[in-house]
């Protein structure tokens, strides 16, 4: 990042007026519009320190995770102040100390995700600033093309005004007007110069400082997995499953023969209560023929 710095500043030294080979170049961009020009640039040095300390939390960082790996103090009472970006990971490798330096797979994860959010929430801010320099441009060069177009319109009117017909007063008028739309074209392009020059220092800044982070994840995940203790099943863990599923499936057994008796019994219930209902039927049937006298019995 620094390099890439050298090579900014050396650029903008050469084109300035203080080069060996005075250029007006850039001065003269400047002041086409002093105002936005100067936000601009005041954003592109707030662009350049801001991943400059994004990049450079990352050196503390890997310091203490040494310093707690290195250390022999069973107190940890030598270790340095942890830094912002992993102040909830120093608390819970210092509380994994108990369990003899062992982190749970719960830990391990809630580490890795607490870092990965603090690190994507400071590039949210560095990715702004990239985009805000480029709106900054574009809008310093529709304001210009306005001001162009405006500038033009004054020309054609005043143009169209002179009454004097004469064609050397008609064209050193156009000249002399000219200078108004030459002024908002150089609005346009200057902002756009600074705008999107900006936003290729900070958002080549912001791709380094992101590398380093994630070059530091990486590292952290490696480191953290040699600590983790891992789930396995012991003799005794195993012998209490078996036993366990023995039960189950015993259980399980019981509640299917249940099941079958009981149907068994449904299907007997049933059977019983249709003869029941055959047997009323028929009873019914000889009651009412014994009820009919026999003359209507003949009859019928």
């Amino acid at each position: 990042m620094m390099v890439f710095l050298a090579v900014v500043g050396a650029i903008t030294f050469y084109l300035s007026p203080l080069s060996p080979q005075p250029n007006p170049l850039l001065v003269d961009a400047f002041n086409a519009n002093p105002a936005l020009n100067g936000l601009i640039l005041f954003i592109l040095g707030i662009g350049i320190v801001y991943n400059l300390r994004q990049a450079g939390v990352i050196s503390p960082a890997v310091n203490w995770v040494n310093s707690f790996r290195d250390s022999i103090d069973p107190s940890r009472t030598k270790l340095p102040r942890p830094p912002g970006l992993i102040g909830a990971m120093a608390r819970m490798l210092l509380d994994a100390d108990d369990r003899g330096g062992r982190l749970t797979q719960g830990s391990s994860r809630a580490i890795l995700d607490s870092l990965g959010q603090r690190i994507d929430e400071g590039r949210e801010f560095g990715r702004y600033i990239t985009n805000l320099l480029v709106f900054l441009g574009l809008l310093g060069t529709f304001w210009g093309l306005l001001q162009t177009v405006d500038a033009v319109a004054e020309v054609i009117s005043g143009l169209a005004s002179n009454g004097s017909g004469q064609a050397t007063d008609a064209l050193s008028q156009l000249i002399n007007n000219l200078e108004a739309p030459l002024s908002g074209m150089g609005t346009a392009f200057s902002s756009s110069l600074f705008g999107l020059a900006g936003s290729l220092v900070v958002g080549f800044l912001d791709i380094q400082a992101g590398q380093a982070q994630n070059r530091f994840y990486s590292d952290l995940e490696d480191w953290l997995s040699g600590i983790t203790e891992t789930v396995t099943a012991k003799a005794g863990d195993k012998a209490s499953f078996e036993a366990g599923s023995e039960d189950v499936l015993g259980a399980l057994q019981n509640i299917e023969l249940a099941l079958a008796r009981l149907g068994e019994n449904h299907t007997s219930a049933q059977e019983t209560a249709s003869e029941d209902v055959r047997k009323e039927i028929r009873n019914l049937g000889r009651t009412l023929i014994e009820g009919i006298p026999a003359e209507e019995q003949k009859d019928d």
